[in-house]
């Protein structure tokens, strides 16, 4: 049994921000039956096992960081979206649907997954980090949030069941590592391959930004994440990187990919979910901590964001 604790204890080498909610959960209760693992192959390459059947209607909601994701469901089927772009993916997921997709993130993005009850799931998750791409002689970033599909072979999966088999990930002593680590290069190999042999080019759209320019957004980011910046209009925060407001907006989207205004907006959202979620905050609250003056006009926007309403949320 997967209880709340364990999915927590497993997101912040890979995430940021998750959050979970599943509707009629007493929170005592584990949410999935079966097993999941995460295992560092290498310095920012990890490989990450569930073999799961849900409990409950589980929401699970993450903010990934920036790097290049591989997943592929085995058995069962999974329904995730990356960034508000759903996807069905599994053999028992609907015909035509992909087992296997790669997805370039740029900038962290908010991956989303809905569970079902009794519904089962067995994925292998491989990420990689920026600085293994880049240590590795890829580019530090690809195009980003273009979803790609892969098969993997028959071979693969004979290898992948082998591993599961043993006892997962991390079972069998010297000789399971090697199996592990056998079957995410081989995997990371085949993703490759049918793309050309190499990680997804640079939109040729994207400017890179220069040293300078990067150090700023990146300290832009973190002013935002870590909260620091709540309570600022952008104009202030043009001010705070000694920066003109339109030159502020127009490094941004080329560094993030999105908007200014959109990010600080997701990541009130985010904010005010977290809050009525696990802090038991009123609803009036979460609409002003999210920048809103009408509850109704957040209620709209929360349940576009996240597909849930923030009175069902607290149901």
């Amino acid at each position: 049994m997967i209880d709340a604790t364990r999915l927590h204890a497993l997101s912040p080498r890979l995430s940021s921000h998750y959050a979970l909610h599943a509707p009629h959960w007493d929170r005592r209760s584990p949410l999935l039956e079966g097993s999941m693992e995460l295992c560092q192959i290498q310095p920012g390459m990890f490989l990450r096992l569930a073999n799961v059947k849900d409990r409950y209607d589980l929401q699970s909601e993450a903010e990934l960081r920036p790097g290049l994701k591989l997943a592929w469901v085995l058995d069962g089927q999974a329904e995730v979206s990356f960034a508000d772009r759903p996807l069905h993916l599994g053999p028992q997921a609907a015909p035509g649907s992909p087992q296997a997709i790669m997805v370039p993130l740029e900038s962290a993005e908010l991956f989303h997954r809905q569970g079902w009850v009794g519904r089962h799931e067995c994925t292998l998750t491989m990420t990689l980090s920026e600085e293994w791409l880049a240590s590795n002689g890829m580019p530090a970033r690809g195009t980003h949030l273009k979803l790609q599909a892969w098969r993997p072979s028959s071979t693969l999966a004979v290898q992948a069941r082998r591993v599961i088999r043993r006892g997962g990930l991390s079972a069998g002593g010297l000789s399971g590592r090697l199996m592990t680590e056998a079957l995410a290069l081989t995997m990371l190999g085949e993703a490759l391959a049918s793309h050309g042999g190499d990680a997804p080019t640079m939109d040729r759209h994207r400017v890179p930004l220069g040293q300078s320019e990067d150090r700023r957004m990146r300290r832009l980011k973190e002013l935002i994440d870590s909260g620091e910046a709540d309570g600022c209009t952008q104009s202030q925060l043009a001010e705070r990187l000694a920066m003109s407001l339109s030159t502020l907006q127009r490094q941004f989207r080329r560094h993030c990919g999105e908007s200014l205004g959109t990010y600080l907006r997701h990541r009130r959202l985010r904010r005010a979910r977290q809050a009525l979620e696990h802090e038991g905050m009123e609803l009036d609250t979460a609409a002003e901590l999210a920048g809103y003056a009408s509850t109704a006009n957040f209620a709209t926007a929360f349940k576009q964001r996240f597909g849930i309403s923030p009175s069902q949320l607290r149901d």
